[in-house]
């Protein structure tokens, strides 16, 4: 009998943007799940958020070295299939009954929904397509098309239910095709309802109930739903009571062999209905209990977030990176532990998810897409976590955030002395100490022009010791220039070479693929910190090559003393040509008077003297004030470079390990520590 409401069209998957269902949270919040089942939800609301941050993470770096592609695409199908489970019919439990051929599993299917709705064969597939039977159709016609149900194949107890199936109210049951079908499409089909029930019963044959093609494909790979998986071993009639006993506990053992620990079996019957009132009580229990669709969601997070585990590393790692960067953390605080099973669940409040993945009911989650950063490297990393969200505090890391969530300002973190060596690398490749040297030289050939004594430069000039000297300052101060005008002003190599040992150390006994993203991280700047370099260089130099005040006045009065120099052998020419020759008896005494020679020549050597006494104390002064003038200037572009380091670098390297302790945080969420 089908019920009007099956034909009706209900939103099929996909209610979102992106194809992934919006708003699941509504059904965690529904009065439907009260008491135990209500305190499931509300954790698996919170472990939904944590597995969409995980894949933030993940897609991210994905790639070569990167988070496996399957992993994630897993993962980001498992949310799409919880949302949108979750905002379909809480009301319902939906139940599947997946066997192979001849294991009576249709005439089973028709035994429990009490008429022959699923058509029945021995030796070769019959159920070509899913049938479906519903105890009470009210809301059940959007579930039924998120299954493809097709509607001829819809059937509804809901006007013909006896007293005894009432409690069976809410119970979708599913009488799948063959597994083992040579009916094109069959097996992919079993497969995708069985990823969508909420309660899988394996009807099994006592013929074939070790068969290796539903132990292998089906049951091991589901160890870890043990609890929403249940065995009928059907075709007990064919059975004495002492063989049923031997198959039960041989199935008991290779269940049990497997890790399906909590599967429950049940020895059942289609031709006698032995086994049918016990495999309907127990489908009775569980649409009671109402849990069964949190429980299968809550062993699908659970699978997925183990398969996470690799990329955690181990605590050692964790405890690295906590005191990288917090060095006031000496010991790993145990809330950040993904294994620790008093990690606090991570504030959903806090969440971003990224796009594509399922976001919760804003009454329950509030969860918003997050973007990227525009390095490909890390993404846009959530919120900070306060003392309201019960995960670690990192205050020593990130003191703000992006609108996206990455932490938009890093406060120093890795240690000290990585950042100085990688400055000091930086600095011998940028050649300080070079460029500190050549300004010195340069400010110091500047001063000779101001405070050196005129008639010794002459004096180099004639015997040829330093014919270039201007030449060689012009030279000299464009050389300056050069080096602070970009890449020409660091060593691309060196520069590669110190990046390197940071990142080998800060990703140090992290697993490979935070290694290969840190390294990543590190390099994201590379190309622009050459040109950095040379800018921070440009802006500890001096804007010009002027000259010191106090240089202009020793000038002038070298000048002076020049001057009176010329006067004072002038006089002496005069004495000699106008007294010791008489050429002109009427001149002054005092140009005529040859006993004044000796004194006049005294009087010029003294004034020379005093020229070559004041230049070299000059230079003297000039050294020591451009000694510190270089020392001042190298102090400023190693500051300068260090700024460069932090931020083309460090901080890069500081985010993407502040991502891997939040993956960590993000995975114990996800792993129900919280």
């Amino acid at each position: 009998m089908i019920d009007a409401e099956t034909s009706a069209a209900g939103p099929g998957p996909g209610g979102g943007e992106s194809g992934i269902p919006l708003q699941a949270g509504a059904a965690l919040a529904s009065p439907v799940y009260t008491g135990n089942a209500a305190r499931i939800g509300a954790g698996l609301s919170n472990r939904l958020n944590a597995v969409a941050r995980l894949v933030q993470i993940g897609s991210a770096r994905a790639g070569q070295e990167g988070f496996d592609p399957r992993l994630l695409a897993d993962a980001e199908a498992l949310l799409a299939r919880a949302g949108e489970r979750l905002r379909l019919s809480a009301h319902h439990t939906i139940v599947v009954l997946a066997g192979g051929t001849g294991s009576g599993k249709s005439s089973l299917f028709n035994q429990l929904a009490g008429a022959p709705f699923s058509p029945v064969g021995v030796l070769r597939p019959v159920t070509r397509e899913p049938h479906a039977c519903v105890w009470g159709m009210e809301g059940a016609g959007p579930l039924l098309d998120w299954l493809g149900i097709q509607s001829r194949h819809r059937y509804a107890r809901s006007s013909a239910l006896e007293e005894g199936e009432r409690a069976l109210t809410g119970l979708l049951l599913v009488d799948l095709p063959d597994h083992d079908s040579v009916v094109t499409g069959a097996s992919a089909e079993v497969t995708r309802l069985v990823a969508q029930a909420d309660l899988m019963v394996w009807v099994l044959d006592p013929q074939k109930y070790a068969d290796a093609a539903v132990h292998s494909r089906y049951l091991v790979p589901m160890a870890g739903h043990s609890s929403v998986i249940a065995a009928a071993l059907n075709q007990a009639d064919l059975l004495t009571p002492e063989q049923a006993e031997d198959c039960v506990a041989d199935l008991r053992r290779l269940l049990d062999a497997e890790g399906l620990h909590d599967t429950r079996v049940v020895l059942t019957s289609a031709t006698s209905e032995a086994g049918v009132a016990d495999l309907r009580r127990a489908l009775m229990e569980t649409v009671i209990a109402r849990q069964a669709a949190l429980q299968r969601i809550s062993a699908d997070v659970d699978a997925v977030a183990a398969r996470f585990l690799p990329y955690a590393g181990d605590a050692d790692a964790l405890a690295r990176v906590t005191a990288a960067l917090d060095p006031r953390t000496a010991v790993l605080d145990p809330r950040t532990a993904v294994l620790d099973p008093r990690a606090p669940a991570l504030d959903p409040g806090t969440a971003a998810l990224a796009p594509g993945t399922a976001a919760l009911d804003p009454g329950d989650v509030r969860g918003e897409p997050a973007g990227r950063s525009s390095q490909g490297g890390p993404p846009e990393q959530g919120s900070g976590a306060d003392d309201d969200t019960g995960v670690a505090d990192r205050s020593g890391v990130a003191d703000g955030f992006g609108t996206n969530g990455m932490p938009g300002a890093v406060t120093p973190a890795l240690p000290t002395a990585s950042t100085e060596t990688l400055a000091a690398a930086f600095c011998a490749a940028a050649g300080v100490s070079g460029v500190g040297r050549a300004l010195q030289s340069a400010r110091e050939m500047k001063a000779v022009d101001y405070v050196g004594w005129p008639i010794a430069w002459l004096a180099d000039r004639v015997t040829g010791r330093d014919p270039v000297r201007k030449n060689r300052l012009g030279t000299l101060w464009d050389e300056l220039r050069a080096v602070s005008a970009g890449a020409t002003g660091a060593q691309q190599a060196e520069i590669s070479n110190a990046i390197t040992v940071l990142a080998d150390e800060a990703g140090h006994g992290l697993p490979g693929t935070w290694q290969a993203s840190v390294r990543q991280a590190a390099r994201s700047k590379a190309t622009d910190i050459p040109g950095a370099l040379g800018n921070a260089i440009a802006e500890a130099l001096p804007k010009e090559n002027s000259a010191a005040p106090w240089w202009r006045a020793v000038a002038a009065w070298q000048g002076l003393l020049l001057g009176a120099a010329a006067v004072g052998v002038a006089w002496l020419l005069a004495i000699i040509i106008l007294g010791a020759f008489g050429a002109a008896p009427g001149a002054p005494l005092l140009l005529r008077d040859v006993s004044l020679l000796p004194w006049v020549a005294l009087i010029v050597a003294a004034i020379l003297l005093l020229g070559w006494l004041t230049a070299n104390g000059s230079m003297a002064v000039v050294i020591r004030e451009t000694d510190e003038e270089r020392e001042h200037a190298e102090q400023r572009m190693r500051a300068g470079i260090t700024d460069v380091a932090r931020q083309f670098v460090v901080v890069p390297v500081e985010r993407e390990l502040s991502e891997f302790a939040r993956f960590h945080d993000e995975l114990a969420v996800a792993r129900g520590a919280g």
